[in-house]
């Protein structure tokens, strides 16, 4: 059964794009006559009454606007208009008809307001075309208001279309970026500028003007009411750091990073997996006091990833690591792919400039091994496992953590900033009520190790067929992932299905005696509207989830771990103000994961077509296309992660500048500390 019949049936589904229809015919509508009827000073209608009787029904048409959309946003409201929806799809529809109401309500006050038939101002020239220029462009920064707030929310979208795939909707937390970075409530002052920008001045425009600016000015005091009891402290945090309308950049910025020097902890990490270890390393490499908190109480024994890419073991030969790495893993150096045609083509790593022509195979479980020992070499970081962070809190100048232990004792922790790495369903990222999109491919997979006693050697094999794919990776110590592609969700099968999958579909004959372990998962991804919030940093999977088809995810939390580990020692311990360094980490690692998380994305995609007319036009495009010069030569780079922008902290020009600022710093005390240099030439 499909993922729609299973939720909604046809009624509620045709009822629901009705729905949708209608609502955004009216918001249509409604901004196309109140633009008219605003821009000519409310003199275009369709009532013309005069007198007193006029002024008190302009009155109600302004009044019911204000009072009936608060009313319909209050819980009163909302319950009411649950009511306006059949077949039980009232929660379902919430925002289609709000969206539809509130439209409703414009074009009724528009289309019905009696004119005065009083002229007050009708400029001609520059003056009226500087006039509309801001006119149309206060209604560009309207629409881009709510573009930031989301604009599946904003008129409708939401609603109608979840019924309509078959979801039931997703209701994302408050936005912080975009224009809500300046101001707390751009959409209404952006409406407001709409009000004040029209040329035509009339007895009519000034008073819809100064009453509805008293509205847009005092309405999101209530909306601001209902998001701290939803949002709780990190909607209060919100407020604090931005003005409520009028923009500002901030109001406040962190207090002096100095301080963090007196406190036990100058950064805690929460999650000791690969890339918190690894980040963990690398600020013990520049004696930055660190916790790492875990609370899983010893290493996994599973594999889960497996590939590092050459861009991750350089950062890697910074702690000298990189040379162990290779010692116990094994190297990829080509993946031959076949199709439902025969072989397609090798994407080959061994011309990939650098020191690691290759891509590592090695077992994360023994990624975190070798990083757990690294990370006890350094004295200025300390390692807790079997604790969980219960809370979190912050202001200007530190983060304190509560902590429970496996006794449940709970205790409480400061620190300068915190490092979230606690994975893809990463509590912290909760906690801060970061706001994310969740896109889940539709596509699902089981793996296994096995003990390889196939005849592929060291080479990864990818084999696409009009059944699914299978894919095949060389592991060290003698063993062979397999991965097979299902139809759909699958927790629980037989011993040889995977056997079974891979004989039928690749020709390899495995032995189910051979397996070692198994598990499904259905990619899906996930991305962060930004990666930081206040002092508290998202790192690895807790900023970004991928489809973990060509190894993208683990590689790039190592260039986010390399990132903010540069960037908190130059905070804390060269006195580098914060804001640009985090505004610059949360431009460079979205950047990049977006880029990485594409690509898994289109890999994964080309790779699942089903079907004989889809593989065949799957295999021309592999033998014939991607196969081919000039695009071969990009493909093991591309594969490798090396064309990722910002897979190294060096293609930031921001931080090579700031870099090169602490560092001649260094170089400058060093030299008059030695004594090369005479208290005037230092100064």
């Amino acid at each position: 059964m499909s993922a729609i019949g299973s939720i909604y049936s046809p009624a509620q589904r045709w009822s629901a794009l009705a729905y949708g229809f209608l609502s955004h015919s009216l918001f249509l509508a409604s901004v196309a006559v109140m633009f008219v009827s605003l821009y000519h000073g409310l003199h275009t209608s369709v009532l013309h009454l005069h007198g007193w009787s006029a002024l008190v029904v302009d009155l109600l048409l302004v009044l019911q606007f204000a009072l009936g959309h608060s009313l319909l946003l209050s819980d009163r409201g909302r319950r009411w208009m649950t009511k306006l929806a059949p077949m039980g799809l009232g929660r379902e529809l919430s925002t289609t008809i709000f969206a539809g109401l509130a439209s409703l309500q414009l074009l009724i006050t528009f289309s019905f307001w009696s004119s005065s038939d009083v002229l007050w101002a009708a400029p001609e020239g520059w003056l009226k075309n500087t006039l509309t220029v801001l006119y149309g462009a206060s209604w560009v920064l309207l629409a881009k208001s709510m573009s930031d707030a989301g604009l599946d929310v904003q008129i409708g979208i939401l609603g109608w279309r979840s019924v309509w795939r078959g979801q039931a909707p997703v209701y994302r937390s408050f936005t912080r970026t975009g224009l809500f970075k300046y101001s707390r409530q751009p959409i209404y002052s952006s409406f407001t500028l709409i009000l004040w920008t029209a040329p035509i001045w009339t007895p009519d425009h000034l008073l819809i003007a100064s009453l509805w600016t008293f509205y847009c000015f005092a309405a999101p005091v209530l909306k601001e009411k209902r998001y701290l009891r939803f949002y709780g402290e990190a909607y209060a945090r919100y407020q604090s750091a931005v003005p409520y309308w009028f923009p500002r950049r901030r109001i406040r910025a962190m207090n002096n990073n100095h301080a963090s020097s007196s406190m036990q902890n100058e950064v805690v990490i929460i999650g000791a997996g690969p890339i918190g270890m690894a980040l963990g390393c690398l600020l013990g490499t520049r004696g930055v006091k660190v916790h790492i908190l875990e609370q899983r109480t010893t290493l996994p024994t599973h594999s889960q990833a497996i590939g590092i890419t050459p861009p991750s073991l350089a950062i890697l030969a910074e702690l000298g690591l990189d040379t162990q790495f290779i010692q116990h893993g094994l190297p990829i150096r080509d993946c031959q792919v076949h199709g439902q045609t025969g072989f397609l083509g090798t994407a080959s790593f061994r011309d990939i400039p650098g020191p690691y022509p290759y891509i590592l195979s090695l077992p994360q479980q023994e990624s975190m091994r070798l990083l757990s020992e690294k990370l006890a070499e350094y004295p200025s970081v300390t390692l807790d496992r079997g604790v969980e962070v219960i809370s979190l809190k912050q202001d200007a100048g530190q983060v304190t953590l509560e902590i429970r232990d496996g006794a449940g004792v709970v205790t409480t922790q400061q620190a300068a900033y915190a490092v979230a790495c606690d994975g893809h369903r990463s509590r912290v990222r909760e906690m801060l009520r970061m706001r994310t999109t969740r896109r889940d491919y539709g596509h699902h997979f089981v793996m296994g190790d096995f003990t390889d006693r196939s005849a592929l050697k060291d080479e990864a094999h990818l084999y696409f067929t009009s059944e699914g794919a299978v894919e095949s990776f060389p592991l060290p110590g003698g063993l062979r992932r397999w991965i097979v592609q299902t139809r759909g969700p699958t927790q629980e099968t037989s011993q040889d299905f995977i056997s079974e999958m891979v004989r039928t579909r690749s020709g390899h004959n495995i032995s189910p005696q051979d397996q070692l372990n198994q598990s499904a998962f259905s990619p899906w991804r996930l991305d962060c509207e930004q990666v930081f919030e206040g002092r508290v940093i998202l790192c690895g999977d807790a900023a970004h989830v991928m489809s973990p088809i060509g190894g993208q995810g683990m590689n790039t939390g190592f260039a986010d771990a390399e990132f903010a580990a540069v960037m908190l020692h130059a905070i804390l311990h060269h006195g580098q103000p914060a804001e640009p360094w985090l505004a610059e980490y949360d431009r460079c690692r979205r950047a990049a994961a977006n880029t990485a998380a594409t690509r898994a994305a289109l890999g994964m995609g080309l790779g699942t077509w089903t079907g004989s007319s889809a593989s065949l036009l799957r295999d021309a495009l592999l033998r014939y296309v991607i196969f081919r010069w000039p695009l071969q030569g990009i493909v093991g780079p591309w594969f490798a992660m090396k064309t990722i922008p910002f897979n190294r902290l060096s293609q930031s020009k921001f931080a090579r500048k700031q870099l090169e600022q602490f560092h001649g710093q260094d170089l400058h005390e060093e030299q008059q500390e030695s004594g090369r240099l005479s208290p005037l030439e230092s100064a």
